[in-house]
């Protein structure tokens, strides 16, 4: 199963990955974009992305995945779904940019690319969950969290209307029960 784990920044994804990747050493880990670019994605004064950088996130992103495409087990920290929602969210950080241009030329690039996933896992913000990174903004994660369920639920961009389309699960708020419902969803059949 090609796999990616979606969720906005601290919600617990790459811990998620490594406790389900020493059940599952079978799964090859393919790492966070933004993990991976580091200093070549080009952020505004707040730290959010900006439009250039995010379409530097989804073209990375997009290429890894074609890049998987023949292999079986793979987990991926981060969908190109995920890039799509912080975009939505950063509508006040970019000056000079739309994000509705932004989003009209990314969204169909992106939606090719789901073709290439069987499952997105998606971990949400929870009120008592994982804090945040000092000096993030807790306001910008929330709005992150808010455009990504709609984009995966609410089907805002219709990404998941083809028959091609990933599966989309939502995953428990306790981390115990997160691995435990991924670890149940990869099973073999």
């Amino acid at each position: 199963m090609r796999l990616a784990v979606s969720g906005s920044h601290g919600t617990g994804k790459s811990t998620l990955i490594a406790a389900f990747l020493a059940k599952r050493p079978e799964y090859r880990h393919e790492p966070e974009a933004f993990e991976t670019l580091g200093d070549d994605v080009e952020l505004t004064e707040e730290g959010e992305p900006t439009a250039d950088g995010l379409r530097t996130l989804i073209e990375y992103t997009v290429a890894a995945v074609a890049s998987r495409a023949s292999q079986k087990c793979v987990v991926f920290e981060r969908s190109p779904v995920d890039y799509l929602a912080y975009a939505a969210a950063s509508r006040s950080a970019w000056r000079g940019s739309s994000v509705g241009e932004f989003l009209s030329v990314q969204v169909p690039i992106v939606k090719a690319s789901l073709r290439g996933l069987d499952l997105i896992a998606y971990l949400p913000v929870s009120p008592g969950g994982l804090e945040g990174r000092p000096g993030e903004d807790g306001g910008f994660r929330r709005r992150v969290d808010r455009c990504l369920r709609r984009a995966l639920f609410d089907e805002e961009y219709d990404l998941l209307d083809d028959r091609d389309a990933p599966a989309v699960v939502e995953l428990p708020p306790r981390p115990d029960r997160q691995l435990a419902e991924l670890l149940r969803l990869t099973e073999a059949p």
